[in-house]
Formats: structure tokens, C-alpha cells, sequence
């Protein structure tokens, strides 16, 4: 026997998933006790009424449709029916509480009346509390995102902070990776919201699992049933690797742990042991596109997910004839999975059924009341006639399982046959999908050439362009029908480079500016490097670009002047025009020369005659 505060400190000890009763006011004389004992439960373990619910039943009555019988004066005995008729799915589990969470961020300790420094440690404080909301909200947020939790919060703002604030999770505590506890200065509690009547949950059976598990800094874990259903798909950045294993056990009993890489990493072997599975990984290493193969048809929200599913769905396709082969030899009335389990562990077929067959037999047996006392004769007749009933059961019976054997036989040739077909076509398939692969991959590539080659040809087509261009602008030159004009479209250093990259700048060659404006004497002055001939100007220049220019001995002259005559991006000027307007600049040029060393020299004589004047000379 154990009171409440030992048995309490039993369930901390050993964490069991399920605590089994008879009545659950065994365990308390009241709705509130029984309310306190159960938000004093680990987080993990269900509390089951295996008699039922609303309506229970007797406990000789349900042990005895499941084969267990008992002494109804021993304790010990009763507590060990409850346990084994709760591991076989029968009862219902006891809510006290609704799938509601409220967590509240508090202050630790009261700020008080204080003295000088009150003020800084009541916003230490409250700093504290807001620190310590955000780092919960955050831890909330990565669930929500994951495993579509919501939450409601409400903070009440104070003096460097919060002094208190309050989230309401839609999700049970169990589900929640916050804790009750003391941090420091802030206090945080978390509470599930009562029900208004204590509902009874039919226990669901929980069956055999494939469990792919993708470890790093974000984990996630794929669970899969032995029919291949995705049971349960989850990732997190947060949860501790105990709080995962829960979250594992309550999905179903891992048969088979996977892993997506290999060797097994340690958090993946940690948690094979701690459920003792059988380990399994694929059969070779899987690239991205194998992963996305196998995770097709499931929906994830990550790589993480997908890797996960990959592990757990290459174990079950790489199992799942054995498993449908296991499924047809199993007797009626014994569980598949069982028999599965125990195969893949190693047991043969015809042994772990023999096993499983033995347990139920022998809770079967039940003692048989010694019936009353026979004569000898009527004892003797009554045993001629059972044996000679049970040798005509025994030939039928052999006729039976003769055609049986021969039934057994034919399947298997059948079956064979079949194997062998479908083999055949999954090779045939397989041949397709690589051939139909490789030709979307070769579509790609000639995609990828054919706009290549337009683009080359688009380059080509330009340059021969410019070639023709330039071959035009030659013979121009060569017949000495007109001076071939050299397009700049602005005056700045940039055009001028475009220009000379396009066309070539050279000395002697006559440019065409076709905007003036915005040069100055430094763009002037890279003209003038190039040794140009002439310079036409549409539209104004600066005074100090065009002083540059005149400098440097370049002429510059308007379009008009020259009558320059422009198609696309070529010029030309008249011969004639153009020597005309040469020697008239150059006799401008002279004669501002020769103004300039007058001006020169009459300004020398001037300093001289006031250098005299001063008496220095």
C-alpha cells in the first residue's frame, strides 16, 4: 500500500505514461482533491480509469472479457489487472482540464518602499519580467510556427518594463516547453484552465511506429504507423531531447528508429535505446532529390521535415512486403503488429506467433469445477463414444489441411509468379523514369545552348554592323568625297570612351558633338589628347571647355557652318566646307596669337616703366 505523497513520488521516479485505477476516488475523497492530484502528475502520465467512464463497469467483468482473472482480496493483484488491461488500450482517460495552458510572468520579490536607489531597482525589475515575456513569446512563437499553436498575450506596462504579463496557449502544458520556476527576480507559474466537469477520453490503442528523426540544431522527427501512415510530423529548435522522447511515446510504441545519414548520429542512438528499437537507416546514402522523392506526397514545412519523412518512409517501403507477408500468415484473433514487432527484432513467424498465442491461452485458463462422480460403465461408453467422434474430427481434419497444403502450394507458385512480374515491371518503370529523366535534363541543357547561340548571334549580327559601318566610313575617306564625321551623343568622358570602343578615335579624325553642353576643360582636354582634326559642336559649349580646345590648337565650329550631313550614328562633311572653315580658323588663330604677344609685351613694358618709376630699377 502507498499513500498519495509516496505514490506521487513513485510516478517523478519512474515517469509511467499511464497511471491505471479501478475508480479514480480511490486516489481522493473529492473533485477538488482529485483536481489537485492531478495538476501534481508529470506532464506525461495519463491518468485511466480502466472501468470505464461516465458508465463503468465492474472489474472481474472487463478482466474477464479480456481473459484475466484475478483475487479480488489482493491488492496487489487488482493494481496489476488495472496496469495490464490499461497497456491494452481499455479505459478512459480521466480531464480534469481543458486543452487550455495560462502562463504568467510575475515579479519575484516586491520592489518596497526602498530609498535612493528604488527607482533603478524597480526597473531592473520590471526589465526582468519583460526580458523573460519576450524570451517565452519567442519559445511560442518557434511552436506556433511548427506546430500551429495559439496564444493570446497581455502585458501590464510599468516603470522600465512589465510587472506582470499573461499567455493564453491553446495547447495542453504537456505540449508547452515552459516550466514553473524562480529566475531570479521574475517568477513564472504555468497552470491548466479547470474543465467545468471531469469528461472521460476513450483510451486509444496504441500501436507500433517507425520513428525518422532528423537531429542538428533544429530536430525534427517523422512517425510513421506499419501501414506507412505519417502519424505525426514535427520540428523544433527548442525542445529538450526527454521532452522529445515524450512526445514520441505518446504518438505509439517505436518499433523502428531511422536516420537519414550514416553512422547514426548520438542523439538518434540515444533515443533508439531509450525505447530499446531495433535501428535502421537506409540502404544507401540519399542525395536531396532522393529526400524529396520520398517525402512527395506528404506535406512538411521545412528541410528539417523532409529529411525526417525520407528516413522513416525508405525504412517502411524497404520492410513493407515483409510486413504484408507476416500480415496474411498471422492467424484471426492475434494482432499483426505484435507479430511484427517481433520479427523484426528477430523472432521467426511461426515462433512469435506461438509466443503471442501462448500468453493469450494461459490468461484463457481458468479452473474447471471437478464434475460429479460416474459408474465405471456409463464412464467407458461415454469415452468409445468421444474417441471414436474425435478420430472422424482427426481424418476430416487431415483431409482439411491436405487441401490446404495444396491450396498453400498454389498460392505460393502464384505468388512467385506474381513477384517475379512485378519485379519485371518495376524494372521497367524504373528504365522510363531515369530515360524520362534524362531527357528533361537534356531539354534543359539545349534550352540553355539555343539561348547562348541567339545570344551570340545577336553579337555577331552587331559587330558585322559595325564593320559595314566602319568599311563605309573608309571609303569615304579613301575617295575624298566627304570627311567622315566621328559621333559623340554627349560631352562627357564616359561617351567619348563609349565612342572611341565603338568607332576608334584617331588623329586627324573630325568629331561631332551632338549635345556640347555640360564638358569642361578637362573633357576638352581628353579630345584634344586624341589629336582630332575638328571639333562641331551642336548647340553651345562651356567658355572654359572651348578656351581648352583653342588652346590646344583644336578648331571648333558649329554644324551649320560645315553643313554636316548625319544617318544613324554616321557624319559627313564637305571637303570643300571643311578646308574653307579650317583656314579661317587658323587665320583667327593667328591673329589671337598675335594679339596675345602684343598684349604680352605691352604689360611687360608696363611693369618695367612702374618698377623705373619706383626708382628699383
Amino acid at each position: 500500500m502507498a499513500g498519495r505523497h509516496k505514490l506521487l513520488r513513485l510516478l517523478r521516479q519512474y515517469s509511467p505514461s499511464i497511471l491505471a485505477v479501478d475508480n479514480i476516488f480511490e486516489l481522493a475523497k473529492d473533485r477538488k482533491e482529485l483536481i489537485d492530484f492531478m495538476a501534481r502528475l508529470p506532464g506525461h502520465t495519463k491518468l485511466v480509469q480502466v472501468t470505464g467512464g461516465d458508465k463503468p463497469e465492474s472489474l472481474v467483468r472487463i478482466a474477464g472479457r479480456y481473459g484475466l482473472s484475478f483475487d479480488r482480496l489482493d491488492p496487489n493483484a487488482e493494481s496489476l489487472t488495472c496496469a495490464r488491461l490499461a497497456g491494452l488500450g481499455v479505459g478512459a482517460e480521466v480531464s480534469a482540464f481543458e486543452e487550455r495552458t495560462v502562463i504568467k510572468v510575475s515579479r519575484g520579490r516586491s520592489p518596497g518602499k526602498g530609498g535612493w536607489s528604488q527607482n533603478r531597482y524597480r526597473r531592473k525589475v520590471h526589465g526582468a519580467v519583460r526580458e523573460k515575456a519576450r524570451e517565452i513569446e519567442q519559445m511560442l512563437k518557434e511552436q506556433s510556427a511548427s506546430g500551429g499553436i495559439e496564444y493570446v498575450m497581455d502585458c501590464t506596462e510599468a516603470f522600465g518594463g512589465c510587472s506582470k504579463c499573461e499567455f493564453t496557449v491553446e495547447a495542453p502544458r504537456k505540449s508547452l516547453h515552459v516550466h514553473s520556476g524562480r529566475h531570479g527576480d521574475v517568477q513564472v507559474s504555468v497552470s491548466e484552465i479547470e474543465r467545468d466537469s471531469i469528461a472521460f477520453i476513450p483510451l486509444a490503442r496504441r500501436g507500433h511506429t517507425i520513428v525518422g528523426i532528423d537531429p542538428g540544431t533544429t530536430t525534427a522527427v517523422a512517425v510513421l504507423s506499419l501501414s506507412g501512415e505519417l502519424i505525426w510530423l514535427h520540428s523544433s529548435r527548442t525542445e529538450s531531447l526527454s521532452d522529445l522522447i515524450d512526445d514520441i511515446a505518446e504518438k505509439g510504441k517505436p518499433l523502428i528508429i531511422a536516420s537519414d545519414v550514416y553512422p547514426t548520429p548520438n542523439a538518434v542512438e540515444k533515443i533508439r535505446r531509450a525505447f530499446n528499437a531495433v535501428l535502421g537507416s537506409p540502404s544507401v546514402l540519399l542525395t536531396s532529390r532522393d529526400k524529396t522523392g520520398l517525402a512527395e506526397g506528404f506535406e512538411y514545412a521545412n528541410s528539417h521535415e523532409r529529411d525526417a519523412l525520407a528516413a522513416a518512409v525508405s525504412v517502411f517501403r524497404k520492410h513493407r512486403n515483409k510486413f504484408e507477408q507476416i500480415r496474411k500468415k498471422v492467424p484471426p484473433g492475434i494482432d499483426a503488429e505484435d507479430i511484427i514487432a517481433s520479427v523484426i527484432r528477430g523472432e521467426s513467424v511461426e515462433s512469435a506467433v506461438e509466443s503471442v498465442a501462448g500468453r493469450a491461452t494461459a490468461q484463457d485458463v481458468k479452473p474447471v469445477p471437478e464434475p460429479p462422480k460416474e459408474s465405471a460403465g456409463d464412464e467407458t461408453a461415454k469415452l468409445r463414444e468421444t474417441l471414436h467422434r474425435q478420430a472422424e474430427q482427426i481424418e476430416s481434419m487431415r483431409g482439411y489441411i491436405d487441401e490446404l497444403r495444396s491450396e498453400i502450394q498454389e498460392k505460393k507458385s502464384t505468388i512467385a509468379r506474381l513477384e517475379s512480374h512485378i519485379s519485371h515491371i518495376k524494372k521497367g518503370i524504373y528504365r522510363e523514369l531515369r530515360h524520362d529523366q534524362e531527357l528533361r535534363h537534356r531539354e534543359k541543357e539545349i534550352a540553355h545552348i539555343r539561348k547562348e547561340l541567339k545570344g551570340s548571334q545577336e553579337r555577331a549580327a552587331n559587330l558585322a554592323l559595325r564593320i559595314e559601318r566602319l568599311k563605309s566610313i573608309r571609303r569615304l575617306e579613301v575617295s575624298g568625297k566627304g570627311v567622315p564625321v566621328k559621333i559623340v551623343a554627349t560631352f562627357t568622358k564616359e561617351s567619348i570612351q563609349r565612342t572611341i570602343e565603338q568607332y576608334g578615335i584617331k588623329k586627324g579624325d573630325v568629331v561631332l558633338l551632338e549635345d556640347a553642353s555640360g564638358g569642361g576643360g578637362g573633357t576638352a582636354g581628353l579630345l584634344a589628347s586624341l589629336g582630332v582634326r575638328a571639333v562641331v559642336i551642336t548647340g553651345e559649349m562651356s567658355h572654359a571647355a572651348e578656351e581648352t580646345l583653342f588652346r590646344e590648337g583644336v578648331p571648333v565650329f558649329g554644324r551649320d557652318e560645315l553643313h554636316v550631313q548625319s544617318a544613324d550614328d554616321f557624319a559627313v562633311a564637305n571637303p570643300d566646307d571643311l578646308g574653307r572653315a579650317l583656314e579661317r580658323w587658323r587665320r583667327l588663330y593667328e591673329e589671337r596669337k598675335k594679339a596675345a604677344k602684343e598684349e604680352w609685351l605691352e604689360t611687360l613694358i608696363a611693369e618695367y616703366r612702374s618698377e623705373r618709376a619706383k626708382g628699383k630699377i
